[in-house]
């Protein structure tokens, strides 16, 4: 895992380098918790590469203390400038992987999306298609597997200031986040917030309510999440 890890960083540094743009190594503690299944910790490593004519890519790997593996990438495509707002429209594509080992399962996503974001406003509204099945993977289908074709995806976010203020807070709703997709009717509930300590170093924390248990079952409705870490630009 950590040769894996290691090639996909050198791997994003070279296209940001080449780019010109700038990569940001991202790492956070989360912990989350629900009256039926207490208190879980776990942790995120991402890499976020941004390129001068607004591209991006994301890759990241997030792990809990029951072996349960998530990974994320994405890809984001510019469109067009919004010049009036200050805006930008984009394509975003994004494909997990969740492994719940307890329970035997894994779970594949792949998400097409459109978006617009300004200094203030961030909209997402696409399609996903989702992949459950056992481990280990019977690619015959069959028992114990089932797959979902079609998923609305929408993300609206809002901060106070653009991204390149010293500090910002914000607030959404959304069926998505970085490591997870919900189903249109799931929503989350998050509050935001960083400060820049320098033009290497930023603090940034997170917290919300989401959809409780894994696939959602669970006595308990909402579960509540909070997490904190940093940033660092090489």
């Amino acid at each position: 895992m950590r040769k894996v890890l290691l090639i996909c960083f050198l791997v994003l540094a070279a296209i940001g380098a080449q780019a010109q743009g700038f990569l940001r190594e991202r790492f956070l503690l989360e912990g989350d918790y629900t009256r039926s299944g207490g208190f879980k910790p776990s942790c995120v490593l991402a890499f976020d590469v941004r390129m001068p004519n607004e591209h991006g890519l994301t890759f990241g790997y997030k792990i809990g203390p029951t072996s349960d593996m998530n990974f994320n990438f994405a890809y984001q495509i510019a469109l067009v400038e919004d010049w009036a707002n200050k805006g930008l429209f984009y394509i975003e594509n994004r494909y997990l992987y969740r492994r719940f080992k307890a329970y035997g399962m894994q779970e594949f996503n792949a998400m097409f999306s459109l978006g617009y974001r300004n200094i203030h406003w961030n909209f997402k509204l696409g399609l996903c298609n989702r992949y459950i099945a056992a481990i280990p993977l019977r690619l015959d289908g069959g028992m114990g597997t089932i797959f979902e074709p079609m998923n609305v995806v929408f993300d609206v976010q809002y901060h106070l200031f653009d991204e390149y203020h010293r500090w910002n807070v914000g607030a959404g709703i959304s069926n998505q986040r970085e490591f997870i997709i919900e189903r249109v009717t799931l929503f989350y509930y998050t509050l935001n917030g960083y400060y820049n300590i320098n033009d290497k170093w930023r603090v940034l924390g997170e917290a919300g309510l989401h959809p409780a248990g894994v696939l959602n079952l669970s006595s308990q409705y909402n579960g509540y999440f909070i997490n904190l870490g940093f940033t660092y630009n090489p």
